[in-house]
């Protein structure tokens, strides 16, 4: 199979070298999967067997959605489709905001949809049909470093996602641990040693509800505190995570100091750490590679639906 990957009016190239079918470019082709990339749609003009178009899709950002630009790539992506019926297009929905069909002006009926960290519940996400989702992540290998615990909770980020709500969020965790909302990141190293020393993360949805933060807290085995907003997507793909099992969840920032509390007590310190071990499990159980194997072999087998 051979598979055009279009980057264009994208300026975030970490999400292209960690796209699983990038960062595994040299095994897929192995199995028989070849991505090319192309930085511009005109240098991929001929028939492929399937094509993903990664355009910026957030209308919302007034800096980086560019309507003068994208909009002539859309003119380019419908004049290429007319011209090669026979390339399979897989529609590629990839921002951090998983509850809404940002890639839709690119779907046509029958098209697939690889679709990063889809709501659990499919109808969110129309007029995408629920059969033809795929789910899939980034990849994050993260795992932070070894160190004392300091902290019973501790949130560490950046006022990103609704008005005020990180600052709220830093706030309470703040009053049982450590809670910083800067709007200068602190140094990578810093961050990870303090978020190291916590023995529960708080992980609020920023602009979205994927963060890098849940997975480093789940790959280094500590537990998760999370919101209701991240609780209603498939942050792994193929895993139904839940609340009480793979985390915990908190529906305002005020039962923030409440639930830390009460997860800390000397009581619940062994349920605490069995929460912990299932979000470890549950992450590093994400084979990006397998998930790509079978999107692609299904695909080409021509007998293509979501699994998940």
């Amino acid at each position: 199979m051979n598979v055009a990957f279009v980057v264009e009016e994208h300026p975030d190239r970490w999400l292209v070298a960690t796209a699983p079918w990038i960062f595994h470019q040299a095994q897929l082709a192995e199995a028989g999967i070849t991505i090319e990339l192309f930085d511009d749609l005109r240098k991929a003009w001929r028939p492929f067997d399937a094509m993903i178009l990664m355009v910026w899709l957030d209308w919302d950002n007034p800096t980086l959605f560019k309507a003068e630009r994208i909009i002539p790539v859309m003119e380019k992506y419908s004049a290429y489709r007319a011209a090669f019926p026979e390339t399979t297009q897989i529609v590629l929905n990839h921002t951090d905001m998983g509850r809404h069909a940002y890639a839709a002006p690119y779907w046509r009926q029958g098209d697939p949809i690889l679709f990063r960290t889809p709501a659990y519940d499919r109808s969110e996400l129309a007029p995408f049909p629920p059969e033809r989702i795929f789910a899939f992540e980034y990849l994050y290998e993260q795992i932070l470093p070894p160190a004392p615990i300091r902290y019973v909770a501790g949130f560490i980020g950046t006022p990103s996602g609704p008005a005020g709500y990180r600052n709220r969020v830093a706030a309470e965790t703040a009053r049982v641990g450590l809670g910083k909302c800067l709007r200068v990141p602190i140094p990578q190293e810093k961050y990870e040693r303090l978020l190291a020393s916590c023995r529960i993360i708080v992980c609020p949805r920023g602009w979205g509800e994927s963060t890098e933060r849940h997975w480093d807290a789940w790959r280094s085995g500590k537990a998760v505190l999370t919101d209701r907003e991240c609780d209603c997507v498939e942050m792994i793909p193929g895993i139904r995570l839940r609340d009480g099992v793979h985390y915990l969840v908190y529906d305002d920032p005020r039962e923030i100091p409440d639930l830390v509390n009460d997860w800390s007590r000397p009581g619940r310190r062994d349920d605490l750490e069995v929460i912990a071990a299932n979000g470890r499990k549950a992450a590093l159980s994400y084979n990006p590679y397998q998930r790509m194997i079978e999107f692609f072999g299904a695909l080409g087998n021509g007998n293509w639906s979501s699994p998940s």
